[in-house]
């Protein structure tokens, strides 16, 4: 036994001794590499000292750095700030990000002291008695990293974060973090505590494209921050370490109980008394409740913004490819195939359709979506994503959320009876009640919207009506798998994506209405599918091409012949004529463009669609509510979706002529 504890004893202190080594290797080699570039690195922090603090400075501001990851508010893209427009496909402006040129707070006396008082509370307490680093802090989450016993908050000083900032990326790993605690002692060296803060205030990002707290301060309270309040600064503060969690324009209930923590932590710092606390968090919330609205919303601040959900759904393709600082102040030019023409009637129709459904209701705010493409090539031509871009709903419903798509499948199961040659519009079949076998051990008896059966119907007379028990005995008799296949190259989501079972025939698989529109543009766009696309180029500041765009290089899958296309096209005419599921919302529009489309309805009123074609256009429209919960009786589709998609075709139709098919 005792053999045995003196190996383990042995192997522990093996294991202890390579471990020193390993670290005393790392340290060493931090520590030779910021030796390496010290003259570097000094040389940067006077430049970006003066730059803050010396007017007319900004010119001498940093371009891109081989060998540091520079500072965004000590770029040179900063400094010679110029907006990023969106245009739409004939170049007509859609959107133009605000900006500025670099705003800063230019001295430490321009900061106010409860500012300091709040930053240092809650981000650095022992910050006026470190000399850059915090040993015991940084000693104690190393410990508790190494063990795992739980997680701490971290060690890093507010010098080691503005280190980091200004000569680091933000990869953790252990040897940045070295090199990191030399920067952070240099920094000591040269500047007093308050030169620390002002640099660090002026990097910091506050949500919002607010690049220091300057910017900061004018964006969210309207005051330079030489001007700020307790309150202000303490919320300020308290959004540094998540600005787009904490934000109080996005995140109220976040931000609430964030401002009581930073409150707190200046109570157990003494800088203020529990009742003083209290007091300037009431104060706070009663003030910036009344803050002017802003006259329009976007996740980031624009001149002009006539499409919300289109910039939004832009700015977040974009982000993939560029950083946000390039894409807010780089002078970009987006060129894509948004149609403000379209765009505008989608939002017009779309808000129209919503608020006469929300009108009288005290509960259960019902949202839509609407999108539009060409079925040509996939080009987009509208997408809104709900009743409303704003901080508190910002939720792409036309490209971000996929709900069932009900009858809205039925065309696939036709296409392909026709597909088949041994179906045709007027092959008879019987509408009847069905029994089938449930995957529960209970029976299935799927239902007719309304609990009506017509008897012997043409397949043409089904699909206008929507008959449930034909889409389900005409699935029985033509292929599933020849079923999926077109869905899925119509949609382009992937066979497994699909159910493989009768229930199909009611639309129990979820799209999005971009997917939705996309499925039936292969109608009219000669039977192959199209993929959605939005972008021509991305022109840079010199008006070079930056990003090239353009339709997808390859053909898509064929979905039906052109034969059954046509078919399908001419049969789907009778969902808007008298007998149609579509027919009562065609007749009170006054609804007369050559068009073809078809209703879907969820069990329970849950979700209502309409998608349909023009000769120039393939556009989807879902109306439902958030949480799933149903609208209420009669919500189906002909009633919700279809009047929304009639009048933004309407409109779309205004300046330009009709044609048939």
């Amino acid at each position: 036994m005792m053999r045995i504890i003196r190996r383990l004893a042995l192997a522990g202190l093996t294991a202890a001794a390579l471990a020193a080594v390993a670290a005393a290797g790392l340290f060493l080699s931090g520590w030779r590499r910021y030796r390496a570039l010290e003259p570097s690195i000094v040389e940067k922090m006077d430049q970006y000292y003066q730059d803050l603090t010396e007017p007319g400075r900004e010119s001498y501001m940093l371009s891109d750095d081989e060998v540091f990851q520079v500072p965004y508010m000590a770029s040179s893209l900063s400094a010679a700030a110029e907006p990023t427009r969106i245009l739409d496909a004939r170049d007509r402006l859609i959107a133009e990000f605000a900006v500025e040129g670099g705003q800063y707070v230019r001295s430490p006396e321009d900061i106010p002291g409860y500012l300091k008082k709040a930053l240092v509370a809650s981000e650095d307490a022992h910050f006026y008695e470190h000399r850059g680093v915090d040993w015991p802090a940084t000693a104690r989450a190393a410990f508790f990293t190494l063990t795992r016993l739980r997680r701490v908050q971290g060690g890093s000083t507010l010098t080691q974060q503005l280190a980091k900032q200004m000569f680091t990326t933000r990869k953790k790993t252990l040897s940045r973090k070295i090199f990191e605690l030399f920067c952070a002692r240099k920094l000591e060296e040269k500047f007093t505590k308050d030169q620390i803060l002002l640099m660090y205030l002026n990097f910091a990002y506050f949500g919002h494209a607010c690049f220091g707290v300057e910017s900061a301060s004018r964006f969210y309270f309207g005051k330079p921050a030489a001007a700020l309040g307790v309150g202000e600064a303490a919320m300020l503060v308290g959004m540094i370490p998540n600005p787009n969690k904490y934000s109080p324009l996005d995140a109220p209930a976040l931000a609430h109980a964030r401002l009581r923590t930073v409150l707190r932590r200046m109570v157990r710092r003494g800088y203020l008394t529990e009742g003083e606390a209290a007091r300037v968090e009431a104060d706070f919330w009663a003030s910036f409740r009344g803050r002017p609205a802003a006259a329009e919303v976007s996740f980031w601040r624009t001149r002009v913004n006539r499409a919300p959900y289109v910039v939004e759904f832009v700015r977040r393709r974009m982000l993939k490819s560029v950083t946000k600082e390039r894409l807010l102040k780089g002078g970009l030019v987006i060129r894509t195939t948004f149609d403000l023409d379209a765009q505008g009637a989608a939002q017009q129709a779309l808000a129209e359709g919503l608020a006469r459904e929300n009108a009288g209701r005290s509960t259960g705010t019902v949202e839509g979506a609407l999108a539009a493409l060409s079925p040509a090539d996939g080009a987009m031509l509208a997408l809104v994503g709900g009743s409303g871009f704003t901080f508190q709903n910002q939720l792409d419903r036309a490209d971000g959320a996929r709900r069932l798509m009900g009858s809205a499948v039925k065309p696939f199961i036709y296409g392909a009876a026709f597909e088949s040659g041994r179906w045709t519009p007027d092959s008879v079949i019987d509408d009847a009640p069905i029994s089938l076998p449930g995957y529960d051990g209970r029976e299935w008896e799927p239902r007719n919207y309304g609990g009506k059966y017509f008897g012997r119907v043409t397949l043409a007379e089904a699909l206008h009506k929507s008959l449930n028990s034909v889409a389900i005995r005409l699935l029985q008799q033509v292929s599933l798998e020849r079923v999926v296949a077109a869905l899925s190259a119509a949609t382009g989501l992937a066979p497994s994506h699909w159910p493989r079972n009768l229930t199909l025939a009611l639309g129990t698989a979820d799209v999005t209405p971009v997917e939705m529109a996309q499925a039936y543009a292969p109608l009219i766009g000669g039977g192959r599918g199209v993929r959605a696309w939005w972008l021509r180029e991305v022109d840079g500041r010199d008006g070079r091409v930056l990003i090239p765009g353009g339709p997808p290089t390859t053909e898509g899958p064929v979905v039906f012949s052109t034969t059954t296309c046509r078919t399908l096209v001419e049969t789907m005419k009778g969902v808007l004529a008298p007998g149609g599921s579509a027919y009562g919302a065609a007749a009170r529009e006054g609804f007369r463009v050559p068009a073809a489309g078809k209703t879907g309805t969820t069990n329970g009123y849950r979700d209502a669609w309409f998608s349909g074609v023009t000769p120039d256009l393939a556009a989807a429209v879902w109306v439902g509510r958030d949480d799933g919960s149903p609208m209420g009786a009669g919500k189906a589709g002909g009633a919700v979706a279809a009047p929304i998609w009639m009048r933004f075709v309407k409109t779309f139709y205004l300046d330009r002529p009709t044609r048939d098919f």
